[in-house]
């Protein structure tokens, strides 16, 4: 049985100078996941990395990176085109147990092959939705392959995905209930997709609406198979396609103007990226149909907020103290 002497005890030493600057990068990197760029690491590591001499600075953090690389820690830099060098954050990449392969389009078309080459069942089904949720040309008709389902009275159609997904390579319309709601909706189904999120929506002109929706996938149930053609003729946009939540249709479009603390401004424009908005300098102006949304980065963040309209910082103020008066009740 080992005893404590066996484990000779580590001798604690002062950190050298190199030692603190290393720990003190790696300490800021893991702090902040979203990246540090290399101006922000002059700013709040002025100790290390503001000598007059910026070319300096650079090669200093290059290589203080460069060592921690060859500790083990999985250092990137995340390019979000902006104009200089130096504001590309640099980030430790975290291994992530939910990778996602990626395939070919010559690797999709032989998986199609093979998976239907042999009978059709609802493991093949499931697998061959997954594999070319964006490479729906790719899938053979199904229709060929049909599956009788093993129906018991107040089952649910567990065949609705196939159906949608036919439809959209067809360019059918399809009768479905969304939800809770027992009114019948006919809608033409464009694309299934799914945005910083595991939920994925089918975006449909609705022909009762006449609109283009998005519906979460889970909440359809297919009622009819149609066979109609497309009434409409839509071009999908980046738009359509957009999720953040300032561009959720709440209000009429408006514009608010902020000034934004330097030394936030990444996380900034992190939280911006997908909106609409221009900037100069510091002063950004927000363009957004649902101005709720901006709440969310500064109650987490008030320290980022220098200067914005009255108006909105008495809106804010009153959110807060909406969500005060409704803690204390709880």
């Amino acid at each position: 049985m080992a005893s404590f002497e066996d484990f000779p005890m580590i001798e604690v030493k002062k950190m050298n100078e190199t030692e603190v600057r290393l720990f003190s990068l790696l300490f800021n990197l893991l702090r902040e996941p979203k990246g540090i760029s290399f101006q922000k690491f002059r700013t709040i590591m002025p100790r290390f990395y503001k000598n007059e001499d910026i070319e300096s600075d650079r090669k200093k953090l290059y290589r203080d990176l460069n060592q921690l690389k060859s500790l083990g820690f999985n250092i990137k830099v995340a390019q979000y085109g902006y104009q200089s060098e130096d504001f590309f954050p640099y980030y430790i990449e975290k291994e992530s147990l939910d990778r996602s392969l990626k395939f070919s389009k010559e690797e999709l078309e032989y998986l199609s092959k093979v998976l239907f080459s042999s009978e059709l069942t609802r493991e093949l089904i499931s697998l061959s939705q997954k594999l070319f949720s964006h490479h729906l040309d790719l899938i053979p008709n199904l229709t060929k392959h049909a599956v009788v389902p093993e129906r018991v009275d107040d089952d649910i159609d567990t065949s609705n995905t196939e159906k949608i997904l036919q439809a959209i390579k067809d360019k059918r319309a399809i009768t479905i209930l969304y939800g809770y709601d027992e009114k019948e909706r006919t809608i033409e189904p464009y694309r299934l997709i799914r945005k910083n999120t595991t939920d994925f929506y089918v975006l449909a002109y609705d022909r009762g609406k006449k609109s283009l929706r998005r519906f979460i996938l889970p909440k359809i149930t297919v009622k009819k198979e149609t066979k109609e053609e497309f009434f409409s003729n839509l071009k999908i946009t980046s738009e359509d396609l957009n999720f953040h939540p300032l561009s959720l249709k709440k209000h009429d479009e408006t514009e608010i103007t902020f000034r934004i603390h330097p030394e936030y401004e990444d996380r900034w424009k992190s939280f911006l990226e997908g909106a609409q908005y221009e900037t100069s300098n510091n002063q950004y102006k927000v363009i957004t149909t649902n101005q709720n949304a901006l709440f969310q980065f500064f109650v987490i963040l008030p320290e980022a907020l220098l200067e914005s309209s009255s108006e909105w910082k008495e809106l804010f103020a009153s959110y807060l103290k909406d969500w005060e008066h409704l803690y204390q009740l709880v």
